[in-house]
């Protein structure tokens, strides 16, 4: 091989390192060694350095939000909790001594290595800044141990529920829920990096909203959290947090610190250097007042909203960040004649404020300008159904479940049913089209709601990504895919069983085989779980690109089927119903029959609700959690759904 002036041989490929050159020498022999396959612990080691880099840009996006993240961040104190929320001193460093824990917002992580079980248990009262806390401690974590040790992770527990599920096996379900690249499995073991970062205790689990699992289950949870023998975080409000400890023991292992109120001298602070100068003047009086003349109602009133850090972010929003506000409002006893009343205008104003703003999340022209009014109203049927069904995560696939279930399957009917009468009519006639469309959506309609709709909100969206097979890294295994491809074969089969009942169950069995191997076909074609689809909306484009492929599939097969006995019409109208009927089985028909339709179309939605979410998330008023939304925090969200149904 020639290079430059330089005349050599290579060779490249597996083989002996004793190599017989016969002929020309033309200089040295070089051995060029291949590159090597990655290994199963190079694997996991690049998936430990892709989580810690997930985990820290979502941690650093929550705390530049709140604006905390500099100097003049607002200082969160603590002390060591209550003797009755912390085990056993000698269970948590051998030694009956107790370890003093008090600390500030910029030393949590001195703090908890204080502790050396590294079980650290937080709690505070609602708006005391437990979950920003938690992210600045799993960024100091990461800043401090990089990649080597433990990945510090935040799970929401409040889609938790012990008594069914194991604490492990459910941090496994969030991690491949919100990090889709942790489906990649080990090809010796079969397990998935999920598994193996759970199991190999290379997870530190930050445990948010103890508070937030169901009453009935906190005895549950505390026995589950305290079996897991690795370093963890646990957050929640003290009151609820006492009761189960009370009721069982503290976590195991585990010493807590309790978030202090912000002192007065602290908010004002942080409120004059976050201002301008002649706002921060308008401070300096407001706080004259309340220092002067602390037994005024408006004062105790003031003070006492200005002792959590959520309440004295949302004044700094509402006052720092617009002219025409006047922080003087904040001290009239007629508006506010109690402490919740001021609670309540800062949380409406602030909404007032943010959707106020031209610049919020750096929007172009393009992206919609809402009415705060609105907003409020969309926001509020959202976090009412949050309530309802006892969650914090706020999904695309599960807004249909914000109907009630009559409502439900009169509109899959009436949908269906057009669907069908429309197919029907252009083949039979109108009269025909009318009567066979109102008999199969109705049944249609029924059995959407029965079979389909709760295994859609428990399958959730599809992560299949379609394409072609070499792009894997490793090959596929069918055995690995049987389970799914049964799950795919059954429920095209039961999907045609529920139109055979329309048809009198003619062709039923034949039919549904078809439609079920159009089922597996498309899971065939494609080319393995995506591990980019976690945010809420790739999420979305993937379950749509199956559906639509699937639909395809459906069609055509159904039309073959059809027009091999019967006439043309009959097998076009025929192939149509079954690609149809197969599409709203999909969670993105789904959400387009209800979101896209149905919810806009009675005021319950905007007609963008896609574009709602992104910019509201981009105001800051949601969060996103891996494949959720969540409300920024729960006082906001109890709000708007207390405002709502008012």
């Amino acid at each position: 091989m020639a290079k430059g002036d330089e005349i050599r041989n290579e060779l490249t490929g597996p083989g002996g390192r004793s190599v017989l050159q016969i002929g020309k020498v033309h200089g040295d022999l070089v051995w060029q060694q291949p590159p090597a396959p990655q290994s199963a612990d190079e694997s996991l080691r690049e998936a430990v350095w892709r989580l810690a880099r997930a985990v820290r840009d979502a941690s650093t996006g929550v705390v530049q939000k709140w604006g905390i993240s500099g100097s003049g961040a607002l200082s969160v104190q603590w002390c060591t909790a209550d003797d009755d929320l912390v085990d056993h001193w000698e269970n948590i460093h051998d030694s009956n001594e107790p370890v003093p824990l008090e600390g500030h917002f910029t030393a949590v992580r001195e703090t908890y290595q204080a502790v050396r079980s590294k079980r650290l248990v937080i709690v505070g009262q609602a708006g005391a800044g437990k979950t920003v806390l938690a992210h600045r401690l799993i960024l100091d974590l990461l800043d401090t141990d990089g990649v080597t040790g433990p990945v510090p992770a935040l799970f929401s527990l409040s889609g938790w529920n012990p008594d069914s599920t194991d604490l492990q096996p459910w941090l496994i379900q969030q991690l491949l829920r919100d990090f889709g690249f942790l489906h990649d499995k080990n090809p010796v073991t079969g397990e998935t990096q999920a598994e193996v970062l759970v199991k190999e205790k290379l997870i530190l689990p930050v445990l948010d909203g103890f508070d937030e699992i169901s009453h009935q289950h906190h005895r549950a949870a505390i026995s589950k959290i305290s079996n897991i023998d690795y370093p963890l975080v646990v957050t929640s409000r003290p009151d609820e947090y006492r009761e189960a400890a009370h009721a069982v023991k503290a976590v195991g292992r585990a010493a807590a610190i309790e978030l202090q109120a912000v002192a007065r001298e602290e908010a004002h602070r942080f409120l004059r250097l976050s201002a301008s100068k002649s706002r921060s003047r308008e401070w300096d009086a407001v706080f004259d007042r309340l220092n002067t003349q602390p037994d005024q109602t408006a004062s105790q009133n003031l003070t006492r909203v200005l002792t959590t850090p959520l309440m004295v972010m949302l004044a700094r929003t509402v006052y720092n960040d617009t002219p025409d506000h006047d922080p003087h409002d904040l001290l009239d006893i007629q508006r506010f004649p109690i402490a919740t009343a001021v609670e309540d205008h800062l949380l409406d104003a602030y909404l007032d404020t943010v959707y106020a703003r031209s610049d919020a999340g750096q929007r172009s022209a393009r992206d919609p300008n809402w009415d705060p009014d609105r907003a409020r109203h969309w926001l509020g049927y959202l976090a009412t159904h949050l309530t309802q069904r006892d969650t914090h995560d706020l999904t695309w696939w599960y807004l249909p479940a914000t109907l009630h279930r009559r409502t439900r399957i009169l509109v899959t009917a009436a949908v269906s049913g057009l669907a069908a009468g429309l197919c029907i009519g252009l083949a039979a006639g109108l009269k025909m089209g009318l009567v066979s469309g109102l008999t199969m959506g109705l049944v249609f309609g029924l059995g959407f709601e029965v079979v389909f709709y709760r295994w859609l909100a428990e399958r959730g969206p599809e992560r299949l990504r379609l394409g072609p097979r070499w792009r894997d890294r490793e090959p596929r295994s069918w055995l690995s895919h049987h389970k799914k491809s049964r799950s795919e074969f059954t429920s095209g089969l039961v999907l045609v069983i529920v139109i055979g009942v329309a048809f009198g169950l003619i062709f039923e069995l034949a039919v549904g085989l078809m439609v079920g191997f159009a089922m597996v076909i498309v899971l065939a074609l494609g080319d393995s779980y995506d591990p980019h689809a976690t945010a809420p909306w790739t999420l979305l484009s993937r379950d749509r690109a199956v559906a639509l492929v699937r639909t395809t599939t459906t069609i055509v097969l159904g039309f073959g089927l059809s027009y091999a006995g019967t006439k043309l019409p009959y097998g076009i109208a025929f192939g149509f119903l079954l690609g149809m009927w197969g599409l709203a089985s999909s969670s993105w028909g789904s959400w387009l029959m209800f979101a896209r339709l149905w919810l806009p179309l009675t005021g319950r939605l905007p007609w963008r609700p896609k574009r709602f979410l992104e910019d509201a998330n981009a105001r800051g008023v949601l969060r996103t959690t891996g494949a959720v939304y969540q409300f920024r925090h729960t006082r906001l969200r109890d709000y708007l759904a207390d405002h709502h149904r008012s």
